[in-house]
């Protein structure tokens, strides 16, 4: 069975978090606002007249590692972080969890260095 933990995303800084993280935020009279704690923070600071209130920050960076599933040879990105807090990572070509390897980033190698690429056949024989 499925265990993916319950998130909303604020609706301030756009970022995905976890229900027990979420805070309600009046808005108006009869609205109020879904932010995450630290938006609720500055917002609660803001109408004090501690900090400006048209202050906008970004959540985190996400984090994307590349992956590769083996059962259909297909390569994607996930974002690391959300990974197994917000969805369980799976292929999306076909949807199988069980073969999936993470790509290691290649060494580039270096100009003076490359290698040329020689044909050993002789149909290719320059002349």
């Amino acid at each position: 069975m499925m265990d993916i933990r319950k998130t909303r995303t604020c609706e301030r800084c756009k970022t995905v978090v976890l229900l027990d993280q979420v805070r309600l935020y009046p808005k108006s009279d009869n609205k109020n606002f879904l932010v995450c704690v630290g938006c609720c923070e500055e917002l609660k600071k803001a109408s004090a007249g501690l900090i400006p209130s048209d202050l906008k920050t970004k959540g985190p960076a996400p984090i994307l590692m590349k992956y590769n599933c083996t059962r259909c040879n297909y390569n994607f990105k996930a974002d690391n972080s959300r990974a197994g807090l917000t969805y369980n990572l799976h292929c999306p070509y076909c949807g199988k969890t069980d073969r999936l390897q993470k790509v290691r980033a290649k060494e580039t190698p270096t100009p003076g260095l490359a290698a040329k690429k020689e044909f050993s056949s002789p149909f290719y024989a320059r002349g």
